[in-house]
């Protein structure tokens, strides 16, 4: 439309719906997943956040068809139309991972973790050295086993994460609430969100519009709020592996105005893997950073196809 920013155009793009897929895992259960990008391309592996799903991801597919890459985006376990697998652990989700690629005919791969899909992209690269080549995380969540680990948390992201752990009936019934409001009154969940963000996030939200509560929320709750639970609780819970022996280069993107992840995150991740570069993006939230998907790809695909491979044992 003439006069619209690309910005704008390119945030609508998240709310597009790529390929639908699903692959039977080893023990029979179906791991749905949504494929943007080039279908023949070198395979990347999103992770998406919490509360969301494979869908509201579409931002990368312009990216990914541009450098030929394919970006494959996975339920988690009983959230959206993946089965059920109630309390697995990070490095069991890398198993599921793996199996998924396996199904796929796909060896090497990166992975990009966003928000709480972090520590899930992180145990990809600790349980799968010989196949994970790099990581990218975007705003991406550290562990919590520091004392100052939840200073600048979202408040809400903050008691349901804790809740999940603690007393997961009063999380479920919160999750229930949220996502009956997404469906029967987005807009009225947009504003509250638009409420708990800066101002980069704002102005994206406003163009992706109240269909994206529908479309994220939603959808992560499907089956109910066990999924999502199961994601905060593994985010709470000390990391099953070692962050100093990930071997895999890891990108970390954060945007220095994001009050959902607070930058000290980035930097705390940025100082215990033993490869990480971290981008400070100035200005940037929690949801305008995925406006930036494309550099995140060109340096997970420099350091994927340059880095040698690495030992194929298991963390």
């Amino acid at each position: 439309m003439a006069g619209e920013r690309a910005s704008d155009v390119d945030a609508r793009a998240s709310l597009r719906v790529g390929r639908e897929a699903e692959a039977r895992l080893a023990d029979g259960r179906r791991l749905a997943y949504v494929v943007h990008g080039d279908e023949s391309g070198f395979a990347v592996v999103l992770e998406h956040g919490t509360p969301a799903s494979r869908l509201g991801l579409g931002f990368t597919d312009a990216p990914a068809r541009a450098r030929g890459v394919r970006v494959i985006c996975p339920d988690r376990p009983g959230i959206g139309r993946s089965d059920p697998a109630r309390h697995r652990t990070l490095l069991e989700w890398a198993d599921d991972v793996a199996g998924l690629m396996d199904a796929l005919g796909i060896d090497r791969f990166g992975v990009v973790g966003y928000s709480c899909g972090g520590p899930h992209a992180l145990a990809c690269a600790a349980r799968l050295p010989g196949r994970v080549g790099a990581v990218g995380l975007m705003a991406g969540s550290g562990p919590l086993d520091r004392p100052a680990a939840f200073e600048g948390l979202n408040a809400v992201d903050r008691w349901l994460a804790m809740t999940s752990a603690r007393r997961p009936r009063l999380a479920a019934l919160a999750l229930r609430l949220q996502a009956a409001v997404a469906r029967r009154a987005p807009g009225i969940a947009l504003r509250g969100l638009m409420r708990e963000v800066g101002d980069a996030d704002r102005r994206r939200l406003a163009v992706l519009g109240p269909e994206l509560m529908r479309v994220v929320l939603a959808e992560a709750t499907r089956q109910g709020p066990d999924g999502v639970i199961d994601d905060y609780r593994r985010w709470v819970a000390p990391w099953p592996f070692a962050l100093d022996a990930i071997d895999a280069p890891v990108d970390i993107w954060q945007g220095d105005d994001d009050r959902g992840i607070p930058m000290h995150h980035a930097e705390d991740l940025a100082a215990r893997l033993p490869r990480a570069t971290l981008h400070r993006l100035a200005g940037e939230g929690h949801f305008s950073i995925a406006a930036h998907f494309d550099a995140i790809l060109d340096s997970l695909l420099a350091a994927a196809l340059t880095d040698a491979p690495r030992s194929t044992a298991s963390t």
